[in-house]
């Protein structure tokens, strides 16, 4: 059904959680995923130290992710980090990309390690924003759906 997925991490322990749901949704669909870090605005006039803080990051996302693909035999990947407006930039990776399915959280904080109840509200901001601009379907994994968050 899905043939390019793409995750969206903002490297939190929450994101381990929905990256595992990711890839079994990608390897039962035998689909690419990208996976993708926004930085947000770099305010550098330097170009040269803006690409430092993005080639950092990409070495910050493959160590959380890359070995965990290769323990399960998953191969069919790209990483893409980028500064500018994290929104902005995630539309456009997936209209250029041709993604069938993008997959969030509900926001960056993990819900009962900020002292909260798995019984949050709104969404975060850069997951509303997204639902209004994604040019395809966005899945938004609830922390319910974590393990040791679930309730019941």
């Amino acid at each position: 059904m899905y043939k390019k997925i793409l995750f969206s991490t903002c490297l939190t322990e929450y994101c381990d959680h929905i990256f595992n749901y990711v890839v079994n949704l990608a390897q039962e669909n035998n689909a690419k995923l990208w996976i993708y870090y926004g930085l947000g605005r770099l305010n550098y006039d330097d170009e040269a130290k803006v690409e430092e803080e993005i080639k950092q990051a990409g070495e910050k996302v493959g160590q959380a992710y890359v070995q965990k693909m290769r323990d399960r035999d998953f191969t069919d990947y790209a990483i893409n980090v980028s500064d500018g407006d994290v929104v902005s930039e995630i539309a456009k990776l997936a209209r250029n990309a041709g993604i069938d399915l993008m997959v969030m959280g509900t926001s960056t904080n993990t819900p009962l390690a900020t002292g909260g109840t798995t019984n949050i509200g709104p969404l975060g901001k850069t997951v509303a924003e997204t639902l209004l601009w994604a040019p395809c379907p966005v899945m938004v994994i609830p922390p319910a759906l974590i393990p040791g968050l679930a309730t019941g």
